[in-house]
């Protein structure tokens, strides 16, 4: 037997209409509105208002054109770099890295081409602690 509550919330999910409700909870809210008809028709009326704002509600779905107009807009975005240009960032990248790392390790070190040299040795070498000497022997 359904109540109040669980028909209230049935037009509540499902809207004023029967034909909308769940096939198994269907024949006991009809029951509800035989024995309760003006609290049903009540609840009906203002489910039937929520109805109607929703079907006025509704927005037209966009014209083919514009559609067209946002798939190509995405598209156009979500172009990438051509290969040659990754290549290209990659070498320049790693050229920049090496003249870099091996200006730093020619002689004549000065701290800042040694602290340039540290930054791209592991911690871990165990040239980390000869190159750590020769920086104090350096400064001094």
């Amino acid at each position: 037997m359904m109540d109040q509550t669980r028909f209230s919330a049935l037009l509540s999910a499902y809207g004023a209409d029967p034909k909308r409700w769940p096939q198994a909870e269907r024949p006991g809210a009809l029951a509800f509105m035989e024995n309760n008809s003006e609290t049903a028709t009540r609840l009906m009326a203002e489910a039937g208002e929520l109805d109607g704002l929703l079907e006025a509600a509704r927005a037209e779905p966009p014209s083919a054109g514009l559609a067209g107009r946002i798939l190509a807009a995405g598209q156009a975005q979500a172009r990438f770099a051509p290969e040659w240009a990754r290549l290209a960032a990659v070498l320049a990248l790693s050229a920049g890295l090496g003249l870099g790392w091996g200006g730093a390790s020619l002689g004549g070190a000065s701290q800042s081409d040694a602290a340039y040299a540290m930054a791209f040795s592991s911690f871990a070498d165990p040239a980390y602690e000869e190159l750590v000497d020769f920086i104090e022997n350096e400064v001094r």
